[in-house]
């Protein structure tokens, strides 16, 4: 199960989740980004990037374990 997220953390998710593989979005705070690249519900893309993966789609789904 993943701990809980920060408010941040969570928008930025949910932003990702909004935004079509390969678009460009704008680049989040480095700690949100390290906050979910360690809960493993992003995933680096790109140089500067990072994606949502399928356990950040679970996360926001409310389907996790």
């Amino acid at each position: 199960m993943v701990k809980a997220l920060s408010p941040d953390a969570i928008e930025t998710l949910r932003h990702l989740n909004d935004v079509q593989a390969g678009d460009k979005s704008v680049t989040p705070p480095a700690a949100v980004v390290a906050e979910l690249l360690g809960a493993g519900l992003v995933a680096k893309a790109g140089r500067d990037g990072v994606e949502i993966t399928c356990d950040g789609r679970k996360y926001l789904s409310g389907d996790c374990d």
